[in-house]
């Protein structure tokens, strides 16, 4: 295509080069119009095609859908992920049950009393070896004992009283932060299945519509080609030699085919580098051959055809 294209345009540019007058007076082109291409967002199936080349259509209009059944799924997922984050975060700021708290404390009251008991029997068999009533094993065994449920009973604090006090802040932050993540998610893949619909994003006239319903293309691919409804403009190529004779906002007179009264334009652009450039070195000769593509916006002119062949009247 692009290698067409190449081929095309130096035939048109030799065309035109052809064309000149032998004292350079006229600079020709064609009638042209904004193109937009719209592609493919994703690689799925072609399931309806709403429209027809030549048809004319109003922005916003629905002009293709592509299957969207892979997007439903994700969306799905992604719903279950961010209800997943909110019941996390939920579950940390409504702060600890009643029943838990309850539990943890009965707990703690339990732990305690088994280290009370635990450090009076310690203190008893501590007498006992000092009189020599009790082996050291024993009272090695009485003294584990009381640092075993003494440690103990510190757990079980420390267990009920960051249940009283909750989740901390870092935590809270943190599970918020998943809750944004998975919204963003959901957002983007809820973007994602509308890109699905291909909509008109200007009025125009579509173009090209080379594919059909049950065609799958690949993520990229050209779809529709829409040419805009706007006002459209002339594009001729100007010769070098005319640079210093139309600059940009130029009034000039354009002469279509088969329309014998002139068409008002202005020149809005003039394009910094010529269209075509020789390989070898340019010399006078050669700069006369070289063109510059020129915009020019008409008046009056909404209902002329693009690619219709025009030209303008150099001073």
């Amino acid at each position: 295509m692009n290698t067409l294209h190449t081929l095309l345009s130096a035939f048109i540019l030799t065309s035109l080069a052809a064309c000149q007058t032998e004292d350079g007076t006229r600079a020709m082109g064609n009638i042209e119009r904004a193109r937009i291409s719209l592609s493919a967002p994703a690689s799925e199936q072609i399931v309806l095609v709403h429209v027809n080349e030549g048809q004319k259509v109003e922005r916003g209009n629905t002009l293709l859908q592509l299957d969207s059944r892979s997007a439903n799924a994700l969306i799905a997922q992604r719903e279950a992920e961010l209800a997943q984050a909110n019941a996390a975060l939920s579950v940390l700021t409504a702060g600890t049950r009643p029943e838990q708290l309850s539990a943890a404390l009965a707990a703690l009251e339990a732990t305690q009393a088994a280290s009370n008991e635990a450090e009076l029997k310690y203190q008893r068999f501590a007498k006992l070896y000092k009189s020599k009533v009790v082996g050291k094993a024993d009272f090695d065994t009485a003294r584990a004992d009381r640092d075993s449920t003494k440690a103990k009973a510190q757990q079980a604090y420390d267990q009920w009283l960051e249940l009283k006090n909750g989740a901390r802040e870092e935590d809270i932050a943190q599970s918020s932060a998943r809750v944004q993540a998975a919204q963003a998610a959901l957002l983007w893949q809820e973007k994602a299945r509308e890109d699905l619909t291909i909509k008109a994003p200007i009025d125009g006239t579509i173009d090209t519509l080379p594919w059909h319903v049950g065609d799958r293309v690949a993520f990229g691919t050209q779809l529709i080609s829409l040419l805009s409804a706007q006002r459209p403009y002339a594009r001729v190529y100007l010769p070098a030699s005319a640079l210093t004779k139309i600059k940009t906002g130029d009034a000039v007179n354009v002469f279509a085919d088969g329309i014998e009264a002139p068409i008002q334009g202005r020149v809005s652009n003039i394009r910094s580098q010529p269209a075509y450039t020789p390989f070898y070195a340019l010399n006078e000769r050669d700069r006369a051959r070289l063109m510059y593509l020129t915009d020019i916006d008409l008046l009056q002119a909404d209902n002329l055809p693009t690619g219709l062949a025009v030209e303008i009247r150099l001073p």
